[in-house]
């Protein structure tokens, strides 16, 4: 059982998150470099000292606010995967839940997509391993899932590892498809398209 917050620290949290908030809306508008930390403050409505009585300079609070949108993300999706029933169902709500996260928080999509570009190597190299270690895990999901499919009959006894490398693979494409044409469309309309050249690749 979590432990209950106390009132300061949860203040301490509410502020936190304030600058991570506004953090994040200006890195997405403005990119990395272009970003200051007194803009950050002012657009939190706190003092450059206290943001930096949260954070001890810029990188730290960059890689806190993208590690916080790739759990928040994988919560999400970890939530609708578990209220949906069979293998199938699984995957559509794994695909419907994280396409609709990228479209009610593009900003946040923006800073995973295109920020690695803009940064020093060594903050590259931090948000790469993190993103690595997620990937893993939504990888390892993905298998288990489909491995299930596969004793249950519904998917083709193909190598799951392979096939789950397929599905990550149509996703990311499609979400780079998406950023390309300047959100011209909900890319949660493509689901059924991209389920369906899925599904005729792996099913019986």
């Amino acid at each position: 059982m979590a432990k209950e917050l106390t009132r300061k620290e949860r203040e301490h949290q509410a502020r936190k998150d304030e600058i991570l908030k506004a953090a994040l809306k200006l890195f997405a508008q403005k990119g990395y470099y272009q970003t200051s930390i007194s803009e950050i403050a002012e657009a939190a409505e706190f003092s450059i000292g206290t943001l930096y009585g949260f954070f001890k300079n810029k990188e730290e609070l960059f890689f806190t606010m993208f590690r916080g949108v790739l759990e928040e993300i994988a919560g999400e999706v970890q939530a609708k995967m578990a209220e949906a029933g069979g293998p199938r169902e699984k995957l559509k709500a794994l695909i419907e839940s994280l396409f609709g996260y990228f479209e009610h928080r593009y900003e946040a999509f923006d800073i995973l997509f295109a920020a690695r570009k803009d940064l020093d190597p060594a903050l590259k190299d931090e948000m790469g391993e993190t993103i690595h270690e997620m990937q893993l895990t939504f990888q390892k999901n993905l298998v288990a899932i489909i491995q299930d499919g596969i004793n249950q009959g519904i998917f083709r006894p193909l190598r799951p590892e392979e096939m789950a490398l397929t599905f990550m693979g149509l996703v990311n494409g499609s979400a780079f498809m998406w950023i390309e044409s300047g959100r011209s469309y909900s890319i949660r309309e493509r689901v059924p398209e991209i389920l369906e050249i899925f599904y005729r690749g792996v099913e019986k």
